[in-house]
């Protein structure tokens, strides 16, 4: 049995895509509470970092790699977002507004550290970096691709059973597509998807994520 050749067809393919990306957040979302809800995000990520190691000829660079023209470029969208995200946490939800950091400190400092490692990283190793290295040749159009990655981007985020997570993420998709594409770089995108979840903690978002 030539595992390799299983491993690239088109029906194992669908068949991972459909239990890694529709069955375990379905059940995960339903069995799993909290922090825990993170747990097999991390599994899943090391679980396609070591298929993606020992299968394909993946190019290493793309983790190591920081663009910092792009980064410059992406202040201007970092500023315009942060606003925004004041804006309306403020106007729509004003009790949840900058709630967590001043009525729970001590968690929005665990918050702060513990984020990147254990949701950003696994989020865009899983969603932009296996997803487009494994599934890129799924569909026909490169943005017909994009479109289905941040379909289920925000439909994952069901698991919080809210109607900001997924609507928010699915926007926010977006800018981690174009970002991991024009930048070719994990560390990149994973500090822009960083600096977001920060300023979504702070300013009160951070509730329809727990």
């Amino acid at each position: 049995m030539n595992i390799k050749r299983i491993y690239f067809s088109t029906p194992f393919k669908v068949s991972e895509l459909l239990v890694f990306f529709g069955l375990a957040p379905y059940f995960t979302g339903i069995y799993l509470e909290g922090w825990k809800k993170i747990i097999p995000l991390i599994f899943i990520a090391v679980f396609f970092f070591i298929l993606l190691f020992r299968f394909t000829n993946f190019n290493h660079a793309i983790f190591f790699r920081f663009d910092p023209v792009y980064f410059r470029k992406s202040l201007p969208r970092l500023i315009s977002i942060t606003f925004l995200m004041i804006f309306f946490t403020g106007w729509v939800f004003p009790d949840l507004f900058f709630e967590y950091p001043v009525e729970e400190s001590q968690k929005y400092l665990i918050t702060f550290f513990l984020y990147p490692i254990a949701s950003v990283v696994p989020q865009e190793f899983i969603y932009r970096v296996y997803f487009f290295e494994r599934y890129r040749n799924l569909l026909p159009s490169k943005y017909l691709l994009m479109f289905a990655n941040a379909i289920i981007f925000g439909l994952t985020h069901l698991i919080y059973d809210n109607w900001v997570a997924p609507i928010a993420t699915f926007l926010a998709s977006w800018i981690f597509i174009f970002n991991y594409f024009k930048s070719e770089s994990f560390l990149n995108v994973c500090l822009e998807h960083s600096f977001y979840g920060f300023v979504m903690f702070t300013v009160g978002l951070g509730h329809f994520f727990k």
